[in-house]
């Protein structure tokens, strides 16, 4: 990858926040849509446009040389996990109050950092135990173990989050041999093929009868939403965008009220506070061993 293109941090950060703000667009469109159509189908339209908008993109880059992989296990590992994420956060999306839904599926860098320690063997110190400790303060006092009046679409968003988990780390294992766009043409096909057999089981919805604006553009934005995460990490580092995530959480909490009259309790409140913050301490000392290792490496070349 080209160090000029990773010299343009600012071009990055702002086709991140289009990525942040096109899930934030989704969430909402899901929510309203589930009332007419079925999770299922939701799904199926936002699989089919972002896999249309992949294949047309490979074509660009190079063809079907870039579909070649030896890692056939590993990439069903990461497309059945991302299946799973994705339509555990529609269900919650559309049952649950979409500040507190958001907050959850953000918790994930929680479990990825537990995840890693077996799957890429990587060690953890004691300030982010700490952090992975309070941000699971925050989980359990949104998801209130327990008590009857919390809706079950909660422990769909935090189903989601693990599962969004496994994703990560397993793109990690697969970025170093499998093309990034390879990676999403399997996974975008085949929650097409399985979200398709599911709608047409199930029945499809009277309200494909005529054509809905809101589906029509629930497929657009999620092919921009793809195509800006993609091209964003060309222009920065993964951890200077990472905190960007976190910009959902008070877009979900705007679009909740202004749409829905939703307004989270106090609890759910503190509990999304804690995860946001627990969120930002792990991006810290990300940031931090980051910038070691970086001085370790001119104090070295400085002495050759």
């Amino acid at each position: 990858m080209s160090s000029q293109l990773r010299d343009l941090p600012l071009r990055g950060i702002l086709i991140y926040v289009v990525n942040t703000i096109c899930f934030s667009v989704i969430s909402l469109l899901v929510k309203e849509l589930s009332i007419q159509f079925s999770i299922s189908e939701l799904l199926l339209v936002r699989f089919f446009c972002t896999f249309l908008g992949m294949a047309l993109l490979i074509q660009f880059k190079g063809g079907f040389p870039l579909l070649r992989t030896r890692k056939a296990l590993d990439l069903a590992i990461r497309t059945a996990s991302g299946m799973i994420a994705i339509a555990l956060s529609f269900v919650a999306f559309s049952g649950a109050l979409l500040a507190d839904a958001t907050a959850l599926v953000f918790s994930a860098p929680l479990f990825t950092l537990l995840l890693s320690i077996p799957v890429l063997s990587e060690r953890i110190n004691r300030q982010k135990i700490f952090a992975v400790l309070t941000g699971f303060l925050g989980v359990v006092l949104i998801t209130r173990p327990g008590f009857n009046n919390v809706s079950p679409a909660l422990y769909a968003a935090l189903g989601s989050a693990i599962f969004f988990s496994i994703v990560t780390v397993w793109l990690r294992r697969l970025n170093q041999t499998v093309h990034p766009l390879a990676i999403s043409f399997y996974y975008n096909l085949t929650g097409t093929l399985v979200f398709f057999l599911w709608s047409w089981s199930s029945g499809w919805s009277e309200a494909w009868s005529e054509i809905h604006g809101m589906l029509l553009l629930l497929g657009l934005i999620g092919i921009i939403q793809q195509v800006m995460l993609s091209y964003s990490f060309r222009f920065a580092e993964a951890s200077l965008l990472a905190p960007f995530d976190y910009l959902s959480l008070p877009l979900a909490l705007v679009f909740g009220y202004w749409f829905w009259n939703e307004f989270p309790d106090w609890l759910s409140l503190v509990g999304s506070t804690i995860i946001l913050f627990s969120g930002m301490m792990l991006m810290l000392q990300h940031w931090n061993l980051d910038l070691k290792k970086k001085i370790g490496e001119e104090s070295t070349s400085s002495h050759e």
